[in-house]
């Protein structure tokens, strides 16, 4: 498999229950039937199966207790499947638990080079990375100090840094793409970038969507220890939020979904009926001016009495980032209830600072609960805007900006 660099063959992983108490261990003691009949064990995994080939990366997505840890244990050796295989072609790194292999006692420079060698780093290769390693963490002035001593920032930064510059074929990735401060964020986010640039394979798990949707080429969405779907990340969000909100499109086929409404899901109790975006001449529209006054119109019909509803709705750019959202509720609008047969009209004004590009709005009716808050009704992509400009910019927002220039003599050394 030349081009593969990862594949997973039929994978399935077997966990043991623990007794929760002293007394539990005793008595299990005299069930083994219960134990030989599996109730005293789970399927992490179940049957798992597919490739990743090299310069591929690849999101592994899925609600709590999924089976994502298991898939980047098998990769990085932790534990081995119960049955199938998992082939790796490649030296495997790993940006998971930062810090994890630390010893507190130990100075970060020791530290450096016991963790570096966790992650199969050669001790000359560690003295060649040395300095750069201390000057990504920013930690310099405290390398000689125990770790114990370190915040938590300077832990983190010093954790990535280290695992940053292992230099993998396969890079396995954990929620780290967020730690530190946001210039430190934006930081490990370039080395990320650095690695996709030069080829390394990624495997990226992230309950952040959109930094999902932003770095995958291609995403697996488990549930339960299944893969119910693999393809384009921004599909395969919206299908992950249909099973965090059980929609009755929930484990739907992509095929299906589109034969009824596209990424739709909710309880039903309300279905929104139409969404409009006008400019500022109240004009439905589907191509305004930045900075030009909008309006973006919803209207849902309400199959139940429902009490303390929210509306909001979201604003995402051609890559599936959110770059506004908002809803009656954080602005301060309450509406206590909604009768049923009753049609409800919610209005969201702005002024659009956005940048030229195409973006889209994708819009919801909750319903707020002791529990949280209640998917009624919710539509991706609803609708689809162009943003043109007649000046030249770049971003995603619009500050309007004014320039002014000054010219003076040097002062003289």
């Amino acid at each position: 498999m030349p081009d593969i660099a990862i594949r997973f063959n039929g994978v399935s992983k077997k966990y043991e229950k623990h007794a929760s108490s002293m007394r539990e261990s005793f008595v299990n003691l005299f069930r083994k039937t219960e134990s030989r009949n599996g109730s005293n064990s789970f399927w992490a995994l179940k049957d798992v199966s597919f490739d990743v080939r090299h310069g591929e990366t690849i999101g592994i997505i899925g609600p709590n207790g999924a089976g994502k840890s298991t898939i980047l244990k098998l990769l990085a050796g932790i534990t081995s499947p119960t049955s199938g295989t998992v082939s790796i072609n490649g030296r495997i790194g790993a940006l998971l638990e930062l810090g994890a292999g630390f010893h507190p006692e130990f100075t970060g420079r020791e530290n450096i080079y016991l963790n570096g060698a966790i992650l199969g780093m050669k001790r000359n290769e560690i003295d060649e990375k040395f300095s750069s390693i201390v000057d990504f963490a920013e930690i310099s002035e405290f390398i000689d100090s125990p770790v114990k001593h370190y915040s938590s920032g300077m832990y983190v930064r010093l954790g990535f840094a280290i695992a940053a510059h292992s230099n993998p074929d396969i890079l396995l990735v954990d929620e780290v793409l967020a730690v530190g401060d946001a210039r430190f964020v934006q930081k490990c986010i370039r080395k990320f970038e650095e690695f996709q640039k030069c080829g390394t394979t990624i495997v990226f798990v992230s309950h952040d969507m959109n930094s999902i949707k932003r770095n995958c080429h291609k995403v697996i969405l488990l549930d339960h220890g299944e893969i119910k779907e693999i393809g384009d990340p921004k599909e395969i969000v919206d299908a992950y939020n249909a099973i965090i909100f059980k929609s009755p499109l929930a484990g739907k086929s992509q095929e299906e979904q589109r034969a009824g409404r596209s990424r739709q899901y909710g309880s039903g109790q309300a279905e929104i009926t139409n969404v409009a975006l006008l400019n500022n001449d109240r004009t439905m529209c589907n191509v305004i001016t930045s900075m030009e006054n909008t309006e973006i119109k919803i209207e849902a019909l309400f199959h139940e009495d429902i009490a303390e509803v929210v509306v909001g709705m979201t604003i995402r750019n051609r890559i599936g980032v959110d770059v506004y959202m908002t809803n009656t509720e954080w602005k301060g609008i309450d509406i206590p209830k909604v009768l049923k047969n009753t049609s409800l009209e919610v209005s969201f004004a702005q002024k659009m600072h956005l940048a030229p590009g195409e973006y889209t709005v994708n819009v919801a009716v909750s319903q707020k609960t002791t529990e949280g808050i209640k998917r009624l009704d919710w539509i991706s992509d609803y609708l689809t805007f162009e943003v043109v400009a007649s000046e030249k910019m770049g971003g995603i927002c619009n500050f309007d900006s004014s320039v002014s220039i000054k010219q003076k003599p040097a002062e003289k050394r």
